[in-house]
């Protein structure tokens, strides 16, 4: 399947995945190399070399992740930096490891290849439908959602441009279904309106202006109608039963409140409407999970939580789940729910 300007990503951005990892490995087994000698206390080595594995898994993932994509580049660089750091601090501290520098830097690609390709595998298992996860709280509402999307607006297109290729197949497949007329959650700079099938009567909302007014040309090239108004999902001013059928593209991971924000869509939908959701969510994956709460403080400064349940939060708004599809491991999900009929 060919972009939207008429190339074949299928073989280049997997072949930049294993170039990535190969990469991160080098450079975090080099710079493992570099601080810790035989004789290092071991326990002070592994803290060390995870330090200085996370700090160039975050650094080249600034510079990788808007080419290759973030969740491909983030999730297997985070593994290669922090326990490629620990295992290679462990191994030099302990005077087993390599005794040449060609050797060294070759197994810390070696480790970036094959953490790369197990997460390539471990994808293409988890992939597909799924039942859906319980539990987990609500995160709490925060104040600065605006600022912070409007300020996002002027890097959005770049930082996503990988991601748009990456999933834009996989959305206009799902999208296809869509019908009626629909609320459009989260329209961000438009980029999604692309995949939308031809016909329909959206509405389509957005915190920040600055980023709906980069959504108007697109949405005037829309085959269709297509309505740009500022909104918060979580004071909607739409009457209630007022839509056919909700969608959200990666909006609920930045919703201050996503629980309200659910329930109101629950209002504004019609009784048997359909919502469909393209979320990021927590792993279940345990140290994918775990990393993706440690580096949640960071990233909700500016941009989403990489942390929230969402696929329970649409259960707790009322929702009925219809089905759930993993689109990248179990952390990119497509999720059809309903509200019931009266």
């Amino acid at each position: 399947m060919k972009d939207d300007e008429g190339r074949n990503p299928s073989l280049l951005f997997p072949l930049g995945d294993y170039l990535a990892g190969i990469f991160t490995g080098t450079l975090v087994a080099a710079a493992v190399r570099s601080l810790v000698a035989p004789g290092f206390d071991m326990a002070l080595a592994m803290v060390l070399g995870m330090v200085v594995g996370m700090v160039i898994h975050l650094l080249l993932g600034f510079v990788l992740g808007p080419l290759l994509g973030m969740f491909q580049t983030m999730i297997p660089g985070s593994w290669i930096g922090m326990y490629g750091g620990m295992l290679f601090a462990m191994r030099d501290s302990m005077g087993a490891g390599s005794h040449t520098w060609v050797s060294a830097l070759g197994v810390g690609a070696l480790f970036g290849g094959m953490a790369v390709g197990a997460f390539h595998l471990y994808d293409r298992i988890l992939r597909g439908p799924v039942n859906g996860p319980r539990g987990r709280e609500v995160e709490s509402a925060g104040s600065s959602t605006r600022k912070k999307w409007d300020a996002a607006s002027r890097f959005f297109d770049r930082l996503t441009w990988a991601d748009d290729r990456r999933f834009g197949p996989e959305k206009r497949r799902l999208f296809a279904g869509l019908e009626g007329r629909l609320l459009f959650i989260g329209a961000g700079t438009g980029n999604d309106f692309r995949y939308l099938p031809p016909g329909l009567s959206v509405t389509a909302i957005d915190i920040s202006p600055s980023m709906l007014a980069q959504a108007s040309a697109k949405a005037a090239a829309y085959e269709g109608k297509i309505e740009l108004r500022e909104a918060d999902v979580q004071r909607l001013d739409f009457p209630d039963d007022s839509f056919d059928e909700a969608l959200a593209v990666c909006t609920f991971c930045s919703v201050p409140d996503p629980l309200l924000g659910l329930r109101e869509v629950y209002r504004v939908l019609k009784p048997g409407g359909r919502f469909f959701l393209f979320e990021h969510v927590r792993s279940r994956i345990g140290p994918v999970g775990i990393l993706l709460d440690l580096m949640t403080p960071l990233s909700r400064l500016v941009g989403p939580a990489l942390n929230r349940e969402t696929v329970s939060n649409v259960k707790a708004a009322g929702f009925s789940i219809l089905g759930e599809e993993n689109v990248y491991l179990d952390i990119v999900k497509w999720i059809e729910a309903r509200k019931p009929r009266e």
